[in-house]
């Protein structure tokens, strides 16, 4: 059984499946989006910004894709407290795109050698996609190189700080490039577990630009994603802003975007299966496609009073697993595309799918 479908599975079991966040925004103006920001950059670090540490980078590493569009991989190693520590790569494109660098984490792999990652996420296609149109790629791996038991010991362990040991090395890798002017602008996207970091990350790092998480999270079933004590319900941490708060948050900015993908087919999770095993059209009264449909127009009506600000959703019928199928990846792509020379440290509006 896949390993997230496995944490959701003993969720079932464990935890009620609803509903420490709810179906409709909490947060109605720009000062509330800032209020509880800091609020949870407290929670997490105990100050109420985010941490300036810069991690550890060796340059030139051996390139474990040489078919792929690398210039060179620099090793990053992110050392934190309790004596955490993550290493992830950075794979630096050839012909490299405006300075542009996509933050790309693949969620629970259970292995942090990403040619070994099974084929059936498509985590290989995509990255070598983004390296060929002359993206940068920052590798990001989950603790623990996603190994859902690990992730619960160290909420058991560290309560509320855990959370940051999820997001602070991408803040690191940002810190260092921002002190080298390595990349103009940083965009993210993810898979399963990394769809769940790239929802959180933007909500409280408002570097990341563009974000697209892909079979990540959904609304009013917290308690549910990810093992109901590890990350996705840590219920400190999502008491103060809900999933569709994070929505909102990771949308509002110049120049800022979230576009959630879910896959109609998934096999392990936020899926038309998954929504069905919760007992979600009972509780809403709807189908799946109708739930998502609903909690995205929730978030969109928020444009008006929460400016700038672009959110957007899109249901893949292609993907006929848990995967960011090669539909998906076009999408991506042309997201990623639409901000055009000269604006990839702010400029123009970004153009919204429908």
């Amino acid at each position: 059984m896949n390993r997230f479908a496995l944490a959701l599975a003993l969720s079932l079991l464990t935890n009620a499946a609803w509903a420490i966040d709810g179906i409709y925004p909490t947060i109605t103006s720009p000062t509330d989006i800032i209020t509880r920001r800091a609020t949870l950059i407290n929670q997490l670090w105990g100050t109420s910004n985010l941490p300036t540490t810069l991690p550890k980078v060796t340059t030139g590493i051996s390139n474990p894709f040489p078919t792929y569009n690398v210039a060179r991989v620099d090793q990053y190693v992110a050392s934190m407290s309790n004596g955490q520590s993550n290493t992830s790569n950075l794979y630096n494109a050839n012909s490299p795109n405006n300075g542009r660098v996509v933050i790309f984490n693949p969620g629970h792999q259970d292995t942090c050698d990403w040619t070994g990652m099974a084929s059936g996420y498509r985590i290989q296609p995509v990255l070598q996609a983004l390296l060929a149109a002359g993206y940068s790629v920052f590798a990001m791996n989950m603790p623990a190189c996603g190994v859902v038991s690990s992730h619960l010991a160290l909420f058991s362990s560290y309560g509320n700080i855990a959370m940051s040991y999820f997001l602070e090395p991408a803040v690191q890798a940002m810190n260092y490039w921002g002190a080298n002017h390595s990349f103009e602008r940083y965009d993210m996207i993810g898979l399963s577990g990394g769809g769940w970091t790239t929802t959180i990350l933007p909500g409280l790092d408002t570097r990341v630009k563009i974000s697209i998480p892909v079979a990540g999270s959904w609304v009013g079933f917290t308690q549910g994603q990810t093992g109901g004590t590890g990350e996705g319900g840590c219920v400190n941490f999502f008491s103060v802003a809900g999933y569709i708060d994070f929505y909102t948050m990771a949308s509002y900015g110049a120049n800022r975007r979230q576009y959630q993908i879910v896959n109609y087919s998934d096999n392990c999770c936020f899926g038309n299966a998954d929504y069905t095993a919760y007992n979600g059209p009972s509780y809403y009264d709807s189908t799946w496609s109708a739930y998502v449909t609903n909690y995205t127009v929730r978030v969109k009506q928020l444009e008006t009073s929460v400016a700038p600000f672009n959110f957007d959703s899109m249901i893949d019928h292609i993907a006929n697993q848990h995967q960011i199928s090669a539909n998906a990846q076009q999408v991506i792509l042309s997201i990623l595309a639409s901000v055009g020379p000269g604006t990839a440290g702010g400029g123009r509006r970004l153009f919204r799918m429908r």
